[in-house]
């Protein structure tokens, strides 16, 4: 079993004492800066532009942030096999979790970022996260998942790493109380959502789970649907109170937001 850094996991801590406040989309900054998805995945870039990938990074922590995620949302062998790079699941890992610990230092966090693909198989979710772990991180988080594909994810990975696990789903299933009671019963530390359409669909998710759980709430809604209207920074200072009042202990954005977003959250927060 691969232990903590640290016993008592500080993450969790915070977390029971304030909200933690998350860093902003980092997929949707980067191909505004010229990232292309159809040639390549965005976790390259911590190789061939990790200087890009640390000036995100820091400008989420100078807007607030506690805790960044790395940029290794699709960096498990079954994806990376698509661009031939599967051998190279250990260095890129390692590389966003080294770039993401430069930017945090050590008084802010590092959580370590597994997407859909990672759950595809047993083995390629057992090498990344081991690569995350073994490269520094403060916690595993599965997001963007579908339920009940992440059942057997957590398990193994409940089984085999001593280390806080986030599981944050797109979409929660109708009978969300046995969904969390799962969850619950597997080991996870907090659970959430993440990519919602909006912020009225994340305050609807944390108004339900704060009713069947006394876990930790993760909530990282995106900005708005691709050709919807987005949600300006303003709007998400505006909702957090509502949010944390639904018991969000961890707050952030995702896709189509910025590092003004989390300041809005921070602002928020000081505000509470």
């Amino acid at each position: 079993m691969i232990e903590a850094k640290e016993s008592g996991f500080p993450l969790l801590r915070l977390a029971s004492r304030r909200p933690v406040i998350l860093d902003a989309g980092m997929g949707t900054r980067l191909i505004a800066l010229g990232f292309d998805p159809r040639s390549e995945d965005s976790s390259f870039w911590n190789q061939s532009h990790p200087e890009v990938v640390a000036a995100i990074h820091a400008s989420d922590l100078e807007a607030g942030a506690d805790a960044i995620l790395s940029n290794t949302f699709c960096a498990s062998r079954r994806w990376l096999e698509r661009f031939n790079r599967g051998g190279d699941v250990f260095l890129i890992n390692q590389l966003a979790t080294r770039i993401a610990r430069r930017c945090a230092g050590t008084e802010r966090f590092v959580i370590g970022s597994m997407g859909p693909s990672a759950v595809e198989d047993s083995v390629g979710l057992r090498e990344q996260a081991e690569a995350l772990a073994i490269s520094g991180v403060d916690a595993l988080l599965l997001e963007t998942q579908r339920y009940p594909e992440v059942l057997a994810a957590v398990a193994i990975l409940r089984s085999d790493f001593n280390l806080p696990l986030i599981v944050s789903l797109q979409f929660w299933p109708q009978e969300m109380a046995d969904a969390v009671r799962r969850l619950e019963d597997l080991g996870v530390d907090a659970v959430g959502e993440n990519c919602q359409g909006g912020l009225e669909d994340a305050i609807r998710t944390a108004e339900r789970l704060g009713k069947v759980t006394e876990l930790p709430l993760w909530i990282k809604p995106s900005a708005g649907l691709p050709g919807a209207a987005q949600e300006s920074p303003k709007m998400f200072g505006k909702t957090a109170s509502r949010l944390i009042g639904a018991g969000v202990s961890f707050l952030g954005g995702c896709c189509g937001t910025t590092e003004a977003h989390v300041v809005a959250l921070r602002e928020a927060c000081y505000d509470l």
